[in-house]
């Protein structure tokens, strides 16, 4: 409901003596009296700006005071209603209270003063209603910003859930075995899948490694292409030798096509390339090589890593 319509008085009532009436009544700059005769004027009235409060004779031509009073209820409920009759009846007493009426008042039984009250009363209900309606509209508004935000925040937790979730406990049953010459690389690799459940060793030149893949049996190797005392490209086949199954990743800061090609044919079953600057990377390859080398698409993945010179 508007400005205009929150300080708008509709009379409806045939006797002009009454108009006149509400005029010295409501004689103020902040209330918009009208005064209409029949109820199809107030209608007419009411289309254009629902008023704040209308106040109806019973006895009108046409539409009578109680036809007009539904018609206000079902389609301008927002405006409130006051019946102000000089024929007064029990029987449309009951059936004006019955359709919600805020006041029956009689003429000449009620005064002027009462009848300006209960116009006021009305006003200052009919507000406060619109007040808590209009809260609530913003309440619901808020709960369902709120409500928005919760979802967001419930998505963003179990992402975070499900990267933070512990590693599968199947991992540990595989064992691993990282080859490199450089020591803080060894390091950083068997921190981060042993964090993963995996069991893993370490070993920083070919004669270590030789020593351990000897006498343990490896899921996976991970060496390094270059080593101090050996090439990672011949300790595949060397690995291969002690233990068939055993399946190798190549780690290089450089790829080509040879090497890639040499690697295949020896039986690595993937490249890394250093440094490892995403290591959820390295994660995924070695999930890869552990799950997916059987697979006959899986090869040619391989040389999808290479750099091509």
């Amino acid at each position: 409901m508007n400005s205009t319509a929150q300080r708008l008085i509709l009379l409806v009532d045939p006797d002009l003596r009454t108009h006149r009436a509400f005029d010295a009544l409501f004689e103020r700059k902040d209330i918009d009296l009208r005064c209409v005769e029949t109820g199809r004027e107030a209608i007419e009235i009411l289309r254009q700006v629902p008023a704040c409060v209308i106040v109806t004779e019973l006895e009108l031509t046409g539409m009578d005071g109680l036809s007009l009073m539904r018609v206000v209820k079902r389609d301008y409920p927002e405006t409130a209603c006051i019946v102000l009759t000089g024929a007064p009846s029990a029987r449309s007493a009951s059936r004006a209270l019955r359709l919600g009426v805020e006041d029956y008042i009689i003429k000449g039984a009620d005064s002027a003063d009462y009848v300006r009250k209960a116009v006021f009363r009305a006003m200052r209900k009919r507000g406060h209603e619109l007040e808590v309606r209009r809260l609530l509209v913003e309440l619901n508004d808020l709960n369902e910003a709120f409500m928005g935000e919760m979802s967001q925040l419930q998505r963003a937790n179990l992402e975070l859930e499900e990267q933070l979730r512990p590693p599968d406990e199947h991992r540990g049953s595989f064992r691993m075995l990282v080859i490199d010459d450089e020591a803080p690389t060894v390091a950083l690799l068997a921190t981060l899948l042993k964090s993963q459940g995996f069991a893993v060793d370490g070993a920083h030149s070919g004669t270590e490694a030789r020593a351990l893949f000897a006498v343990n049996k490896y899921d996976l190797v991970l060496t390094d292409k270059n080593l101090g005392d050996a090439s990672g490209v011949d300790l595949i086949a060397e690995i291969h030798a002690v233990n068939a199954d055993t399946r190798v990743l190549l780690m290089t800061g450089f790829a080509t096509v040879e090497s890639a090609v040499d690697a295949i044919h020896l039986g690595a079953v993937g490249y890394l390339r250093k440094p490892f600057n995403d290591l959820s990377v390295v994660i995924h390859r070695v999930d890869e090589a552990l799950w997916a080398a059987d697979s006959l698409e899986y090869e040619p993945e391989i040389l999808k890593q290479v750099r091509f010179e």
